[in-house]
């Protein structure tokens, strides 16, 4: 089941893109994981009430020196989702948000370290957003995606 939910999300995201530029995420979506993060989490809730999501943060992740942030999903059997809304601005190739699962959130978070390197940390359990909210981070993502087509 969750692996629909999260190819939902995945599509919509990519549908944030110019049609005919979609396959160029990792350029126009550079700077906007903070955003799209969020917003990837209020569509899961919108799924799935019962799930747990944490927006984890991460400094000098793949030793960019920059801050990034990463979505994990927890749901009622306690199974660990991890989802990189943006994924493609450090891996490229990859096909999906999906990263992995696990069974422990704490193994979830070496994993998580083991792959992007730097410091993680649980930055805030998402419990939802205002229509108000979304609007903005949806102007956000905008203008970086109009910023970031002059990269292609």
């Amino acid at each position: 089941m969750y692996l629909e939910i999260i190819e939902k999300v995945q599509n919509r995201v990519i549908q944030l893109l110019p049609i005919d530029k979609q396959e160029y995420p990792g350029i126009l979506l550079k700077d906007t994981c903070s955003e799209v993060v969020r917003l990837v989490a209020s569509w899961i809730k919108l799924l799935d009430k019962s799930v747990i999501l944490y927006v984890i943060k991460g400094n000098n992740v793949c030793n960019t020196k920059k801050s990034y942030n990463i979505l994990i999903i927890k749901d009622l059997n306690g199974l660990i989702y991890v989802v990189n809304p943006t994924v493609w601005q450090f891996f490229p190739k990859l096909k999906s948000i999906l990263i992995f699962s696990a069974n422990d959130i704490n193994i979830a978070l070496d994993r998580v370290k083991e792959i992007y390197e730097g410091k993680w940390s649980i930055s805030e359990e998402f419990i939802g957003m205002t229509e108000v909210e979304e609007k903005k981070y949806l102007n956000i993502i905008s203008q970086n995606i109009n910023e970031n087509l002059d990269s292609i």
